[in-house]
């Protein structure tokens, strides 16, 4: 239960700033951004795909190394709330983008949670520990929603607050944390013979370099770009309909998740399960390239959190399980580092179009296009899906 409540208040923490990085750096000075220009601001974005690339997988070597986890959780917050002070006392791309960092050094640690929260089940019952540890997000959304409407609510919206709010909720959330029993057991289980062997295993390669696309459609089309995204001239969501964005995309997460562990794999299966949370996140990504309509969007985002849901509750499960207690540390780091790319590049997309196409798109035109992309790239992937999933991978998938 205090890991769960902990949890609740780590996410609030990273979730209050996390999808008002990109509007809060490339809005004009007038209306309380900061004036950034566009590849700039993807950058910043980015940087927090970026750190997680990095520090995924060493995290789960640092903590086997030195037993402990929740030490490692520790750096973080203090990392999360230094930063976030540093953007109010200075607001500019520098503080800005150490903020990004900090923030995807939190999100890696969520593997550590779900690591810690996974060995308090049976091996048999890791996708029901994933599915009940994904309350804990849609919590903190609610948490911190309202706040964030307070805030973004007039015409100059007051984003540094929501910094400051951030730095409150860290401390608040290691204080608990100094109450919180590691349940590390004190044995190493590091080796690099299990390192390779894990990694060059065909069933866990599949669901690693699955897990790189899916994240990537997910933070191309959501957070931080889904809200730039909003409050475009063109889409132009009120300020309460943008706070409940997240609000929507998590709840609607937490039910996907929730189906997928007691229902959707056991009566679908694994390959028509993909199937069915790509086709609902497809179905998101070429709606909000076609529709500039506010409600519209906003509702059509619960698509995007289902889909999203359903694909990554199960292939963090599946890679949970592929292997026994004392190497799920090392899977599931090696996991979140191939997940992390994809969050590196669906966050970095927006920069390197702007390159590709240049003086042609800007605007809510740049969004548009980056998910009509996304679209065709979910096609191809179900496509991908229909054929390689059969035979001896199907089998060994279902197991």
């Amino acid at each position: 239960m205090m890991m769960f409540v902990l949890l609740v208040l780590f996410w609030a923490s990273i979730n209050i700033i996390r999808s008002y990085r990109r509007v809060y750096a490339i809005s004009d000075v007038d209306v309380g951004g900061l004036g950034l220009d566009g590849l700039v601001t993807a950058s910043i974005v980015s940087a927090y795909g970026l750190i997680s690339i990095f520090a995924r997988l060493p995290i789960f070597i640092l903590s086997d190394w030195f037993q402990s986890r929740k030490w490692f959780i520790g750096i973080a917050l203090w990392a999360i709330m230094l930063t976030s002070i540093y953007v109010v006392v200075q607001p500019d791309a520098t503080s800005l983008y150490l903020s990004s960092l900090a923030l995807g050094l939190g999100a890696s640690m969520l593997a550590l949670f779900n690591v810690m929260f996974s060995e308090t089940f049976d091996p048999k019952d890791a996708l029901v520990s994933v599915s009940i540890l994904s309350i804990a997000p849609l919590m903190a959304e609610f948490l911190v929603a309202p706040l964030q409407t307070y805030a973004t609510q007039e015409a100059v919206k007051n984003y540094t607050l929501l910094w400051s709010l951030s730095a409150v909720l860290a401390l608040v959330a290691f204080v608990l944390l100094l109450g919180l029993k590691d349940n590390k057991t004190k044995v190493t289980n590091f080796k690099l013979s299990t390192f390779f062997r894990i990694l060059l295993t065909p069933r866990f390669l599949f669901i690693a370099l699955f897990g790189v696309l899916v994240s990537f459609v997910r933070f191309s089309t959501s957070s931080a770009n889904m809200v730039a995204y909003a409050r475009t001239d063109v889409v132009n969501m009120s300020a309460l309909l943008v706070a409940y964005l997240d609000v929507v995309f998590t709840l609607f997460q937490l039910g996907a998740g929730v189906m997928v562990g007691i229902y959707l794999k056991q009566k679908l299966g694994v390959k028509w399960t993909l199937v069915f949370g790509l086709a609902l996140s497809g179905a998101f990504a070429l709606i909000g390239a076609l529709s500039t309509h506010d409600l519209t969007l906003f509702f059509a985002y619960g698509l995007n959190g289902f889909g999203y849901g359903i694909t990554y509750n199960l292939l963090l499960g599946l890679a949970l399980s592929s292997f026994i207690k004392e190497e799920r540390e090392m899977s599931m780091g090696i996991y979140q580092t191939f997940f992390a790319i994809g969050i590196y590049y669906g966050d970095q997309i927006y920069g390197l179009v702007m390159q590709w196409i240049k003086g042609l798109v800007e605007g809510a035109a740049l969004y548009q296009t980056v998910f009509l992309g996304t679209a065709g790239l979910v096609t191809v992937l179900i496509i991908l899906v229909l054929i390689i999933v059969n035979g001896k991978i199907k089998q060994g998938l279902e197991a």
